[in-house]
């Protein structure tokens, strides 16, 4: 079954059109585009239109995998190859095989595990952990990222040799603030859906809301698009939406943080001016953490990226100031 995307837009179509014929060979592949755009199902549908369509998509959550273990979930290990691995594993590599192997948010690879994926990708070969044989596995790649990886390699976070090997066909999937006239179709898309999925009766949207919603910028994307149906399906079901009722963030997604200034454990003038900047840079630093981290509902990693730090710098900001990944309460 071809995976569904929907839209009318000009820049929809020019972009399934991109995707066809991304889909015509066998080069590597790089979606680039905000969080929420659905880069996955792009990447499925160029498997799906591929000569690959046959065998296995395997996704990839880099973001998601420790350093140190990203070796054994893409090559794999052989039986004893460190203490608890009794039995043989053999990889997500060996699993994409003659299909796709698609890795989302590969800015977020170690350095040292940018290295082996570049050898791979080069050779397609591998040698799983603990074992003295190379392996083989003629796998496409396509890799996705949410941030500039131009920036990233200026920056020495990225390897550049690993960027442009990437970088064959690169794709740009624009936000949903870009191509509005695919809101109409997503929203009739995911009413239907979600109705469907939660017993609900349909929901209608007012006029003005439906006005409102193709306003709206959506810093989410589709995916806070999907979940603001989710909400009002579950909430408003047999009734009719009007604005006020809309699930939106203020002021393009981020709520204003206006930190208020700890007081100085001695009067302003006694106080160095190094000293007073520090104690006024930490609380803003504290109660911007809090606010994104409730906007995001705990989820690091859509934190990070709205606030335009990567994962690694945030989570470090979140350890200095001793929070955690639940969504903070007001």
């Amino acid at each position: 079954m071809t995976t569904l995307i929907l839209g009318t837009s000009n820049v929809h179509d020019r972009l399934l059109g991109l995707v066809a014929s991304a889909a015509g060979s066998d080069a590597e592949v790089l979606l680039q585009g905000p969080s929420g755009v659905g880069k996955e199902l792009y990447a499925r549908r160029i498997h799906e239109l591929s000569s690959r369509a046959s065998a296995t998509f395997v996704p990839v959550n880099c973001g998601a995998l420790p350093a140190d273990l990203f070796e054994n979930e893409l090559f794999g290990h052989a039986g004893g190859a460190f203490t608890g691995a009794r039995a043989r594993s053999a990889g997500l590599a060996a699993e994409a095989h003659h299909g796709t192997l698609f890795l989302d948010e590969i800015d977020s690879l170690p350095l040292s595990s940018q290295v082996k994926l570049l050898r791979f990708i080069q050779q397609k070969e591998y040698r799983p952990l603990g074992d003295s044989r190379l392996r083989r596995s003629d796998a496409r790649i396509i890799a996705a990222t949410n941030t500039d990886l131009v920036t990233a390699v200026q920056e020495g976070r990225f390897r550049a040799d690993l960027f442009f090997r990437l970088r064959v066909l690169p794709l740009a999937i624009p936000p949903l603030r870009e191509r509005r006239e695919d809101i109409p179709p997503l929203l009739e898309h995911f009413l239907r859906r979600y109705s469907a999925e939660y017993g609900k009766p349909p929901v209608s949207l007012s006029r003005e809301a439906l006005r409102r919603l193709c306003a709206y910028d959506w810093p989410g994307n589709i995916r806070e698009l999907e979940n603001c149906v989710r909400y009002l399906v579950c909430t408003h079901g047999g009734s009719t939406v009007h604005p006020e009722a809309l699930p939106l963030l203020s002021h393009l997604g981020q709520e204003t943080v206006a930190p208020s200034l700890p007081a100085p454990a001695a009067p302003l003038h006694q106080e160095t001016f190094q000293s007073a900047k520090r104690r006024v840079v930490s609380a803003f630093e504290r109660q911007y953490l809090q606010a994104m981290l409730q906007a995001h509902h705990g989820n690091i990693a859509a934190a990070a990226r709205a606030s335009g730090k990567h994962r690694r710098a945030f989570f470090e900001l979140m350890r200095r100031h001793g929070l955690t990944r639940e969504p903070c309460e007001q």
